[in-house]
């Protein structure tokens, strides 16, 4: 009896437990069902809520192929929201392991389509994402799916990355092929095939070939049914950019009728539709209609923003779940203000909702590392002459300040990052092994990146591609395991906050100044920083300042003669440092600092006009004669580098230099036996290498075919001053395939050391000189500088850099080197004060000769 009691228990505990099993489950269904509702009505917050209840059920019940589908739709959601974070990839990745235990294949390229979008659309990794795509098609296709929209919808998003890569050809190719596979696949008339005229035309817009794209939107619209307002956004966005502004403004309105009547209610479309007709005023001078426009947007934007009235109602980064959105009205609203009028209060609007774009900009890219697709270079401009307009009203040095501030979030981004991560590894304590090992995976990413971008046939490249994809997948769960077991580390790496103007100045001597260059369309400002004082100076507008610095550049290039150098030399130096004269008169160091003129070597400005009187280019009187200049992308990147340890006098040096093309025998010298030996090189490393010798310093010279790029990458980590007097050859088109030439070898690889590696090498230099060619050449980035071999170095860790600008001379190369490690070395002085030094030298000896032979070396850095 009593086992036939227990066995009854047994049983109605088991039913009990069925029967709530199954009612979560259909709970759970019911949840999915009513997100997928709510997704597809836009209602992306609510259909989170929903997926993430749902996910929550199907994993307590052991459904893992469903809780990975209601994962995979939160990310849909969270896509729909422009939520970009470590959370949202977490996500993606648990949805994919999920799927990949079950041997899901389909949905395992659904992951990794999920996955590209994420790095897409966060622009966080461009080549992840085009890696995650084509991985996805390769498993559609392997699975039977050559043909289906999913794989057409894939080609399409590989041609957006092409278009913003500016790679149009290549969009062009991916979009045919999403095109010619929709066509097959969907009914004639279907509103889907009208995406590939849509996405042509915005191939054309950004070729600024306007007409054609108005002619494909045209087609495009022959598939629009009305009920969508992007077809009238795109039309509306070309006339705008062609100025016809009466045009833009009444498909604007037809995209806001649409939008308001689609919604139903409070939607971040509409108010995105509200900054596009304010923009439109802001064109056309009417600041007024514009703030009243903005607030409406606002109102439709920003939880709780319901003022629509009252233009100095401003909105705050609080409890705000669209920030892309708000930030770009944010923007306008300043814009708005800086117009109105000059009255302080209107500026001041102005100032606090520029502020108010930088602070919700930054809350992007801590939280998420997204870069902000509306992020532009213009506001910097926009926001100093703002600052100026409010000090000059008020004196109060606090605008000056905020000058500063801005002028410093416009430069050099991408390197300020590198430099913070190395800060994170050491405050969070990072294990080495944790350490080297990314920088392996990065290492060897890049590496195989460079062969795939050689590749010579499609196999081959496909092999590389392959090979990638494995790094970043890699690469991808350290980032997990960083994300959950060293959340400091993962937080701190994106906080890298700009030096101030007093943390300037405590790293200033007497005899030094700080110049921040910021270039705007109407005014430029350089913002000069004492250890003493700060000044703002207005110059002339980017336009004019570019044409003189080209003009001097080619005057030098060209080796022009004596009378139209100087003159043009002399109009360059008017644009940058002619308001400085008298700041300039009790200075000897100058250290430069913005990206752009990290490309034209400013010691050889001329300091006057043109007299006749001048029979010989060393009677100029050049900037080099009376300061000493250094270079950085940055004035927070030159704090950064004078925070770090200096090497003091009595330390014993490490040198290495290489010369594979002196000639001869291959030979190495070394003052340390055979003690881990270091590179040098001919004519100027033997002279140099000698100059160590004598001081008694650890230094190799690798010579002819011992000059090798292996023995380099064995050396490398170990190097106190690492010289490489060799070739190089800079890339404009593809900056991670500009090289620098070792001893030849049978395969090329092992012959050039490039770009995209010495980004990751174990660098701890204090001192980097590339005495080659175009070493400081590259492709230009806005707001980053040149890609160049010299950057590569800074960014893997090197304290100081001197570079060449152009075609380096042998004999003049040599000679000033070899002043320069003098001068250093024997009369232990700065790097800048010895390259400043060397180069006075060459002019006093050949009074004869151009500045085109002894200026094109820099120094960036200390």
């Amino acid at each position: 009896m009593k086992t036939l009691i227990i066995f009854l228990l047994a049983f109605l505990s088991f039913n009990a437990t069925y029967g709530q099993t199954k009612a979560d489950t259909l709970e759970a269904h019911r949840l999915f069902e009513e997100g997928e509702r709510l997704l597809f009505a836009y209602k992306m917050h609510k259909a989170l809520l929903k997926f993430q209840k749902s996910a929550k059920i199907f994993k307590a019940q052991g459904f893992e192929i469903q809780q990975a589908k209601c994962i995979t739709y939160q990310l849909h959601c969270y896509w729909l929201l422009s939520i970009y974070s470590q959370r949202v990839l977490l996500k993606a990745e648990s949805a994919l392991k999920l799927f990949q235990k079950h041997k899901d294949s389909v949905n395992v390229a659904k992951a990794y389509d999920i996955l590209g979008d994420y790095y897409s659309d966060s622009g966080i990794d461009i080549d992840k994402a085009l890696f995650y795509y084509q991985k996805s098609i390769a498993i559609y296709q392997k699975n039977g799916y050559k043909m289906s929209v999913n794989v057409a919808w894939l080609w399409n998003n590989m041609g957006y990355i092409y278009v913003d890569q500016k790679k149009y050809k290549k969009a062009v190719t991916c979009f045919e092929k999403s095109h010619q596979m929709l066509q097959k696949l969907l009914p004639a008339g279907d509103a889907r095939l009208g995406y590939y005229f849509s996405n042509m035309s915005l191939c054309f817009t950004k070729q600024k070939k306007y007409d054609l794209a108005i002619k494909y939107l045209q087609q495009a619209g022959k598939y629009n049914k009305g009920n969508r307002e992007g077809y009238y956004i795109k039309i509306g966005r070309v006339y705008f950019f062609q100025n016809k502004l009466l045009l833009s403004e009444q498909y604007y309105l037809k995209a806001l009728a649409v939008a308001k009547k689609r919604y139903q209610g409070k939607h971040q479309n509409i108010g995105e539709m509200y900054g596009r007709l304010a923009r439109l005023s802001i064109e056309k001078k009417d600041p007024l209609i514009a703030l009243k426009q903005l607030q409406k947007g606002l109102s439709y934007v920003v939880s709780h923003f319901i003022d629509t009235l009252n233009i100095y109602q401003h909105s705050t980064a609080e409890n705000n779940k669209n920030v892309l959105r708000h930030s770009i009205l944010l923007r306008h609203k300043a814009q708005a203000f800086s117009l109105l009028s000059d009255n302080l209060k209107d500026l001041q609007a102005s100032l606090y909702n520029y502020q108010l774009y930088d602070s919700v900009t930054i809350k992007i890219q801590s939280q998420s590392s997204h870069r902000n697709y509306h992020f532009s270079q213009k506001i910097y401009p926009e926001t100093i002459q703002v600052c100026q307009r409010l000090y000059a009203k008020t004196q109060d040095k606090k605008y000056q300040h905020l000058a500063f501030y801005f002028a410093q979030r416009s430069h050099a981004n991408v390197l300020a990052k590198s430099v913070q991560t190395r800060r994170a590894q050491a405050m969070a304590q990072l294990p080495d092994s944790l350490i080297n090992q990314e920088l392996y995976l990065k290492q060897q990413r890049a590496y195989y990146q460079q062969k795939a971008l050689r590749a010579s046939n499609a196999r081959q490249k496909t092999a590389y591609q392959d090979s990638i994809f494995r790094m970043i997948r890699q690469q991808d769960m350290l980032n997990e395991a960083y994300a959950q077991k060293f959340p400091k580390y993962y937080r701190l790496r994106f906080q890298s906050k700009p030096a101030t103007v007093p943390q300037i100045q405590q790293k200033l001597d007497s005899q030094s100044v700080v110049l921040s260059y910021v270039w705007g369309k109407e005014q430029s400002h350089v913002l000069a920083i004492t250890r003493d004082d700060f000044q703002v100076y207005t110059l002339p507008p980017q336009k004019q300042v570019t044409a003189a610095l080209n003009a001097y550049y080619n005057a030098l290039q060209q080796e022009q003669r004596l009378s139209v150098f100087a003159r043009k030399s002399y109009q360059a130096y008017q644009c940058l440092l002619a308001p400085l004269q008298k700041l300039l008169r009790t200075k000897q160091k100058i250290i430069v600092t913005n990206p752009t003129l990290l490309s034209v070597p400013l010691e050889a400005l001329v300091t006057q006009a043109y007299q006749p009187g001048w029979g010989a280019f060393g009677q100029l009187p050049y900037l080099v004669k009376k300061h000493r200049l250094t270079y950085h992308y940055s004035a927070s990147l030159w704090w950064q580098n004078e925070r770090r340890l200096s090497w003091s006098a009595t330390h014993r040096l490490r040198f290495a230099g290489f010369a594979p093309f002196s000639g001869g025998k291959g030979q190495v010298m070394t003052t340390r036996a055979n003690e881990g030996l270091l590179p040098e090189s001919k004519a100027e490393v033997s002279a140099v290498y000698n100059f160590f010798k004598q001081k008694k310093h650890d230094a190799a010279a690798y010579l002819s075919k011992a000059a090798t790029r292996r023995e380099f990458l064995r050396q490398v980590s170990k190097l106190d001053i690492l010289h490489i007097a060799s070739h190089s050859t800079a890339n404009l088109r593809e900056a991670r395939l500009a090289r620098i030439h070792f001893a030849p070898q049978p395969q090329s690889d092992s012959t050039y050391l490039y770009a995209e590696s010495i980004y990751y090498l174990p660098l701890k230099a204090q001192l980097v000189v590339l005495s080659s060619c175009e070493s400081g050449v590259g492709k230009f980035e806005a707001g980053e500088g040149v890609m160049s071999l010299a950057r590569g170095f800074l960014h893997a860790g090197a304290q100081s850099v001197v570079s060449s600008l152009w075609e380096a001379d042998d004999v003049y190369t040599k000679k000033l080197m070899i002043l320069f490690y003098n001068r250093a070395l024997f009369q232990k002085v700065p790097y800048s004060h010895a390259l400043s030094f060397a180069k006075r030298q060459l002019l006093n000896k050949d009074p004869t000769l151009h500045p085109k032979y002894w200026s094109n070396f820099i120094l960036i850095g200390r």
